[in-house]
């Protein structure tokens, strides 16, 4: 009995651990969701500056590097969910 006692505390810390691994997990699947939604407005913003032009054409760069911006952020939050245990 005394053995199972003392190797209570490591079960608890790890439990603890996984609990918060879960947790930043989800944290990140919502933020993606977030991203996601961003980065498809940024592209259907871009798509209709494309089919408007040449009206608007001084907005190309600015919308250009927001899209860019959204994209390469969902990429790295995709790649960091990827990292968790269990992908």
């Amino acid at each position: 009995m005394s053995v199972l006692m003392e190797m209570l505390p490591i079960v608890e810390e790890q439990t603890n651990h996984w609990e918060l691994i879960v947790d930043e997990k989800d944290a990140l699947k919502t933020e993606i969701k977030r991203l996601n939604a961003q980065a498809t407005q940024a592209k259907m913003d871009l798509h209709d500056l494309a089919e408007d032009l040449p009206v608007g054409w001084e907005n190309i760069l600015e919308l250009a590097n927001r899209t860019y911006a959204a994209y390469r952020d969902l990429t790295v939050a995709r790649a960091r969910l990827a990292s968790f245990p269990g992908g």
